[in-house]
């Protein structure tokens, strides 16, 4: 019994929050870690800066640029940890839904919860500093202009009960799965702000957890599903790996407009089909996949 406890990732992730977590980290002093004279995002990241006319742009102009989409990255950040993970951790608490419920399982669940609400107050922090610094107050964006969380919604349309249940947990599945590729980008881009650099790095640790937490709990839900379900599940998990490398054309035409830069939403579209898809770390999903003898097709690009 010791044994199987010992190897339960659940289990091993729940002793070691306290010490690995950033909710338990001492507070990150952002202005100490703001340098004016550095951007604020990777500009390769930014799809709006190789459209045709960019190259004009001076420096002022690119730099405002770059900080809107850093703020428009928290606020995308903001919108999938409040609209799409949240969501899917109070489900998986619910007696209804037929998930691993020992209390590791639990543990690990409020942990999650937990560390989520903290990574939405990160963001809000980090973009505060931005505004403040950036003289950029008014940037904003809401969270129905992502296609993520537009993509839930299509998803879910005409459902009711446990097949609603099934989608949101699956699209957090391609969420909490999927993600550290990009963070790791990011949080590894040594020519942005140090605030921002260390900011994604932490919720980068974080998640990396977060994905054994949804890997395990979505496996025993899979298990207990009917076939029926299984194919609901499996059809909602492409739907969601789907709408995470949907372009966001509002957005971005809203960020370029930040340093005078024109652009309509189907030049975006345009350029999405014909450029790389955002990079994901399919890794923690394959896993799954190939334990629950899912084809791994169903991520492949």
């Amino acid at each position: 019994m010791q044994a199987n406890f010992e190897r339960d990732l659940l289990a091993q992730l729940t002793q070691r929050w306290s010490k690995r977590v950033a909710v338990k980290k001492d507070e990150l002093d952002l202005d100490g870690h703001f340098d004016a004279s550095l951007p604020d995002f990777p500009e390769h990241l930014v799809p709006v800066l190789a459209l045709p006319g960019a190259e004009k742009l001076d420096r002022d102009a690119r730099e405002r640029i770059l900080s809107a989409a850093w703020i428009a990255y928290n606020a995308k950040t903001k919108a999938i940890e409040d609209e799409i993970i949240l969501p899917a951790c109070r489900l998986m608490l619910q007696d209804r839904i037929p998930v691993r419920r020992d209390d590791v399982a639990v543990d690990a669940l409020h942990q999650t919860i937990i560390d989520e609400h903290y990574h939405i107050l990160m963001c809000h922090n980090a973009v505060a500093v931005t505004r403040r610094r950036r003289d950029m107050a008014d940037v904003r964006f809401a969270p129905s202009i992502w296609s993520v969380v537009q993509g839930r919604e299509t998803a879910r349309a005409g459902l009711s009960g446990f097949d609603r249940d099934i989608v949101d947990i699956a699209f957090s599945l391609a969420a909490e799965t999927t993600i550290s590729g990009f963070l790791s980008t990011l949080s590894t881009a040594q020519d942005i702000q140090p605030m921002n650099r260390i900011t994604t790095d932490m919720h980068r640790r974080d998640e990396s957890g977060h994905a054994v937490v949804f890997r395990e709990l979505c496996g025993s839900l899979y298990r207990n599903l009917d076939s029926g379900q299984q194919q609901m599940f499996r059809e909602a998990l492409m739907e969601g790996l789907t709408a995470f490398r949907l372009p966001d054309p509002e957005s971005w035409a809203a960020v370029a407009a930040q340093g005078g830069f024109e652009i309509g939403t189907e030049q975006l579209l345009e350029q999405a089909e014909t450029g790389p898809a955002p990079k994901r770390d399919n890794g923690p999903l394959n896993l799954l996949l190939d334990d629950l003898g899912i084809s791994r097709d169903l991520v492949m690009e």
